[in-house]
């Protein structure tokens, strides 16, 4: 019962990211006049294509999008799979928070936690920006986390300050350097806020991760012969998410 309960939950949330996004990136990035025009936040749903208002009963995540084929009831224009593909997501990542922790408030706050994580990384991937309003969340969310799980200390704090001087530093070297920038202004901050979210001892692990995956990414595209500009935010929100789950201790691995 109290998983059914969790899925309607994460299937809400995730209608609600994919929406926002869309609203969030043609009113903040594209600068679409009606989307413009507009409250992003109180808004009720509308189609894409025509601007209709949509009816909440072709509102119900995944479901609706499978019953109506991927097509729009008021205009039948097709519908993003993009909507569907985040609804997914999230349910699918919520379903890891739940089964890795049995404290509910714990639940609930990771499951905010990775809901800013998606808006981050997906906004990152595809427009290389890092909303600062987000970041703001982020924070709070996460000194709120490490108050809840006992690794906020001075330690930890020091390992966070640390962490942004080093990202900050060498910024300025790539900048300086090679006269472009290496790292976004976004990554800087968003990777100190992620070490409040894990142990000490994994955030080296942390901060690997996401150079891995920034690695592969860097060698598909060069392959490929795309964009070779890498979203280290994106990477940085996969590697802060296996945080949430408790996947690193999987590994075993202590630098400390």
């Amino acid at each position: 019962m109290i998983i059914s309960i969790y899925i309607i939950f994460s299937a809400l949330l995730g209608s609600f990211l994919a929406s926002f996004i869309y609203r969030y990136v043609n009113k903040n990035i594209e600068g679409d006049s009606y989307v413009e025009s507009i409250n992003i936040y109180t808004e009720p749903s509308f189609c894409p294509a025509c601007k209709t208002k949509i009816d909440w009963y072709h509102l119900i995540p995944v479901l609706s999008y499978l019953f109506l084929r991927g097509k729009a009831k008021c205009c039948g224009a097709t519908i993003s799979s993009r909507y569907f593909l985040i609804e997914i997501l999230v349910i699918s990542l919520f379903l890891f928070i739940f089964i890795t922790n049995d404290n509910f408030g714990l639940i609930f706050l990771k499951s905010l936690i990775t809901l800013n994580l998606i808006f981050i990384a997906l906004i990152d991937h595809e427009h290389k920006v890092i909303p600062l309003s987000s970041l703001l969340f982020l924070t709070i969310f996460a000194i709120v986390l490490s108050q809840q799980t006992n690794i906020l200390n001075l330690s930890e704090l020091f390992v966070t300050l640390i962490s942004g001087l080093i990202l900050l530093s060498l910024r300025w070297f790539y900048l300086k350097f090679k006269n472009r920038e290496g790292l976004g202004l976004g990554d800087v901050i968003l990777f100190p806020i992620l070490t409040l979210m894990v142990p000490m001892n994994m955030v080296p692990i942390l901060l690997l991760t996401a150079s891995l995956l920034g690695i592969v990414e860097f060698l598909v595209s060069t392959k490929l012969k795309k964009d070779s500009e890498i979203a280290f935010g994106s990477h940085l929100s996969i590697a802060g998410y296996l945080g949430l789950i408790n996947f690193y201790p999987i590994l075993q691995i202590n630098f400390f």
